[in-house]
């Protein structure tokens, strides 16, 4: 019988203990936070830009300088370009650009009297290879370097009458180099900034008019962007995993 009593009251509590054990509260398992996603840089873009460009003009006459003056203004315009993003934080691209201004300047000439020399810049095109790094998911650091073109007009007035004297239009290009940063805002967007220089060759203008024969000058420009742009981006891949930063 006592063996029975023992064997009852272990049954019993074995039931109270399954029964206290079920109205406990379950604790949820702990909540791991998802990687937040890195947006993938590989793909193309079209976008539109504008900002400040400065032209520093310096003309001479058979190697004695004449006219030299800086001159800035807006420009605005529009690129278009692909990414390839490759180990985890580095992007390489190529961008072309195109972005109209009206950059003019006037002097007097030294060397010519009653001769006023006038120049202006139209316009710029820029063709360049992009390299980056992702210094966040979603920010870009990046240098860029290529080829520069700019169109140019130089003219020579008669300060008395206000005739022209001699006008030509040539295409100076160089190297292209800068630097800028840019950041993707959303999966398809894309907002930089950068700056960049133009480093032309000297171009030639020959005046008919100056002189006894005339007479050449050479023309030599430097050229500084600032500019602003927005990029959709399209034909890229989807948010992936987070890259090691």
């Amino acid at each position: 019988m006592k063996r029975t009593v023992l064997a009852g009251l272990a049954a019993a509590t074995l039931v109270a203990t399954n029964a206290f054990a079920a109205d406990m509260p379950v604790k949820a398992p702990p909540r791991v936070a998802a990687p937040a996603p890195v947006y993938a840089w590989t793909g193309c873009y079209i976008g539109a830009n504008v900002g400040w460009a400065r032209a520093r003009t310096e003309v001479t006459f058979d190697g004695i300088d004449d006219f030299s003056r800086s001159a800035d203004g807006i420009a605005g315009g529009g690129q278009v370009g692909c990414d390839y993003q490759f180990a985890s934080n580095w992007v390489i691209g190529i961008q072309g650009m195109v972005d109209a201004t009206g950059i003019e300047a006037d002097r007097v000439s030294v060397l010519f009297d009653d001769t006023n020399f006038h120049a202006r810049v139209r316009g710029f095109a820029t063709i360049t290879g992009r390299i980056g790094y992702t210094i966040t998911p979603s920010f870009l650091l990046y240098g860029k370097f290529g080829w520069g073109a700019y169109r140019t007009r130089f003219t020579a007035t008669d300060t008395v009458t206000g005739l022209e004297l001699g006008s030509a239009s040539r295409t100076q290009s160089g190297l292209d180099l800068g630097i800028g940063g840019e950041w993707m805002f959303a999966p398809n967007w894309s907002l930089w900034i950068e700056w960049d220089r133009i480093f032309p060759e000297t171009r030639t203008f020959f005046f008919p008019a100056l002189g006894p024969v005339g007479t050449t000058a050479e023309v030599r420009r430097e050229f500084d962007k600032v500019l602003v742009g927005v990029n959709w981006r399209f034909g890229g891949g989807t948010p992936v995993v987070r890259a090691a930063y």
